[in-house]
């Protein structure tokens, strides 16, 4: 599988291209993990049927699965540097750009940076800032009141301690993720979001426990060309707990904003 040295380590990625070549030039779509998950973990049950027609970029994001190296405190903006990196590198800059939770948040970087112009942005369970004031919402970025399964933590930490070492996971990343503040992560004003001038996706559960619905709401009449779906009765990391959900309303924005369309 491909690398990239970055300035934090190494990056693993994976390119998958459509199986059939579709007619005319094929479309990057870059596709980026919430933390402590992997490219694979997350948009897995996706891929099959985003790569009939993109070519996929899927990274592990720093210090995340089989990526060696991160930036201290697993600093948001150095790993999205990092990111920017590796589409320049595979000339993704340009193309579809997705990003879930935290992978939100290094798309949401990407774009106020400027280093890369993505033709469409989605947006899954995110935020634009980890700030509740200007978040205008309590934010509970705390693992402890993550809605999931109660082995949860356990069953995470395979994805990345037999790349590492054992208990990497539980003596590294988890300890960061528990550590992310506004200052290692993201506060853009709603403002910033008004010059985006591309179609950007919003896909949100209207329950989730870490970014309420009201974040993806406020973002939403900010973005001049955005579409919001929420999802009734879900909490957050929709990604993991609908994926078929996520994939149709992904696909079906996707669709409207291709090329040919």
């Amino acid at each position: 599988m491909p690398e990239l040295p970055t300035e934090h380590g190494t990056l693993f990625y994976e390119v998958l291209e459509p199986p059939e070549q579709p007619a005319g030039r094929v479309e990057t779509l870059t596709l980026l993990h919430n933390f402590l998950s992997t490219g694979r973990a997350a948009w897995g049950p996706l891929l099959a049927d985003l790569a009939r027609s993109y070519r996929i970029l899927l990274p592990d994001l720093p210090g995340h699965g089989r990526s060696q190296g991160y930036p201290p405190g697993f600093d948001h903006g150095a790993m999205a540097r990092d990111v920017a990196a590796l589409m320049v590198a595979e000339d993704a800059t340009s193309g579809h750009l997705a990003g879930a939770s935290a992978g939100g948040v290094i798309a949401q970087l990407l774009v106020h940076q400027k280093w890369v112009q993505p033709a469409t942005l989605t947006l899954v369970s995110t935020t634009h800032s980890m700030d509740p004031d200007r978040a205008g919402a309590p934010i509970r970025l705390d693992p402890d009141v993550f809605q999931a399964g109660r082995n949860w933590l356990a069953a995470t930490a395979r994805l990345h301690d037999p790349y590492h070492y054992p208990g990497y996971f539980d003596q590294e990343l988890l300890p960061a993720f528990r550590r992310l503040d506004v200052q290692r992560t993201i506060d853009l004003p709603l403002s910033s979001l008004s010059s985006w001038a591309f179609p950007v996706c919003l896909i949100h559960g209207e329950e989730d426990e870490i970014f309420p619905v009201s974040i993806a709401r406020r973002m939403a009449e900010y973005l001049p060309m955005a579409e919001l779906h929420v999802v009734p009765r879900q909490s957050h990391a929709l990604i993991l707990r609908q994926p078929r959900t996520v994939g149709r309303l992904m696909m079906a924005f996707l669709a409207r904003h291709r090329p040919d369309s």
